[in-house]
């Protein structure tokens, strides 16, 4: 048989090992020579095929299994395994229940046949279903367990930690529950205790790459990125092809600052999951943030290879067109970004940028506008559109927006300065010094910054006074 233990190492030499015996298996079932393994290593290689996300050869395989032997529960239960991972619910509780007509007395197999109905029948329902199983199998941990998971997929989160806290004293679930913990006090945002739980579990087993995944993601909710890196290092230690845990290492090394490192996770992770949009697209993200905007743009435009929706990657590529001074072709993105997501504020905002700065002031506008609607409280925003009602010389309905923001931002400086400008452009010097000397008040500005903008109004004596 192969080799068996709980150690990593083991569990890798294992899995090289099935591999091999599922590769001479195949052969054999495709050329009608040779050896078929026997019943327990097909078993094995069922389970392997599964966790390998290998549907058509755990099928291939299962049938097998229950061809050679028909009367068996066991094998019509891994069958069914076979049938639900690739999705062939209907097929799977036909399995199932000759399982069940075979064995009725086989815990697990009413496990199984509970959990193939979690997609058609109601809450209530289910956990109607797995109270009987615990009246019919008192005191069964395995059917504890497997309540626990439920109640865990339910985002009932306290009633799946009340069970795994139980469990954690079972000999058989006591791993497992310390799994269940970690992940169930991570969601109810208990990160610290989450933790723990998790760190138990690496005590006992050092070597699972899931678990050190897992962790690195509680530590990244308690922005200790430090330590998810290196978190994030032994699992892919473990498991070198693991692009999940390479895309996330390149978010912490973002959240670090550490950018070209992070560039470096993003691609690993792409090498291993060509086709993931999020690597793509933050890949994209940071190699603007580096100023590499001709890369981040063929890495926002592989995004929407894969992903010709994805509104964020339209608007990303259209930032870098922006920063490149292409504009044209900006506008082009965020109006296609627009048109998938019509809500996204920012969008709209960097349009209307991209527009003042071809010299369509009217439509640049139109929306800033429809941005502050979908984000009334952007300053930035208001002052982008306050900016472009001055160079329309609208002053006016440049200073009717500054007066209808100030009353509820009465502590910005950035809104008391435009509106200094705007008082004075009006010809009102009294209400201007009134502004400026408000907003100097909150920030100080330089004499030449001043004097740009007050000149025409006020002499350099005037404004020298605010520096007393």
């Amino acid at each position: 048989m192969y080799p068996q233990g709980d150690d990593g190492f083991s569990k890798k030499q294992q899995s090289q090992y099935l591999r091999e015996v599922l590769k001479r298996c195949i052969r054999v079932l495709d050329t009608g020579k040779g050896t078929i393994p026997n019943n327990e290593t097909l078993e094995a290689l069922v389970h392997y095929c599964i966790e390998e996300g290998n549907k058509n050869d755990a099928l291939r395989i299962a049938d097998v299994l229950v061809e050679r032997t028909p009367y068996s529960s066991d094998a019509w239960h891994i069958k069914s395994l076979a049938q639900a991972h690739a999705n062939e619910k209907a097929n799977a509780l036909i399995s199932i229940n000759k399982a069940k007509a075979l064995n009725p007395n086989d815990s697990g197999i009413h496990i199984t046949h509970v959990m193939l109905q979690e997609h058609i029948l109601n809450k209530e329902e289910i956990l109607h279903m797995y109270h009987s199983l615990m009246d019919t199998f008192p005191g069964n941990e395995e059917v504890l367990y497997a309540l626990g998971q439920y109640y865990e997929k339910q985002s009932m989160y306290i009633d799946a930690i009340n069970i795994f806290t139980f469990l954690v004293n079972s000999e058989e679930f006591h791993k497992h529950a310390l799994s269940d913990l970690g992940y169930c006090n991570d969601c109810l945002e208990h990160h610290e205790q989450a933790l723990i739980w998790y760190e138990q579990y690496l005590e006992i087993e050092p070597f699972d790459h899931v678990i050190w995944f897992n962790k690195a993601v509680v530590l990244c909710h308690l922005e200790q990125y430090n330590a998810a890196v290196s978190a994030y290092d032994f699992a892919i230690a473990i498991k070198e092809d693991f692009s999940g845990a390479w895309y996330n290492r390149g978010n912490a090394l973002g959240s670090l600052g550490r950018l070209l490192e992070a560039i470096d996770s993003y691609k690993t992770a792409l090498a291993y999951e060509s086709t993931d949009v999020a690597g793509w697209h933050n890949l994209g993200s940071t190699l603007e943030e580096t100023g590499a905007f001709r890369d981040a743009i063929e890495a926002f435009s592989m995004a929407l290879v894969h992903d010709p929706l994805h509104y964020e990657s339209y608007y990303g590529r259209g930032s870098c067109h922006d920063a490149l001074e292409e504009y044209a072709s900006a506008i082009a993105d965020y109006d296609k970004a627009l048109s998938l997501y019509p809500s996204y504020a920012d969008v709209w905002q960097a349009k209307a940028d991209a527009l003042f700065n071809i010299h369509r002031p009217e439509e640049s506008i139109i929306c800033y506008k429809q941005s502050l609607q979908l984000a009334p409280d952007n300053i930035d925003c208001v002052i982008d559109c306050v900016h472009t009602y001055i160079e329309l010389q609208e002053y006016a309905e440049a200073k009717k927006m500054l007066d209808s923001y100030i009353q509820h931002h009465v502590d910005n400086a950035d809104l008391l300065y435009q509106s200094a400008r705007v008082n004075a452009l009006l010809g009102n010097p009294n209400e201007a010094m009134q502004w400026l000397k408000a907003s100097y008040s909150l920030e100080q500005r330089s004499i030449d910054e001043l004097k740009k903008d007050f000149s025409p109004i006020f002499s350099e004596e005037d404004l020298q006074q605010l520096f007393i």
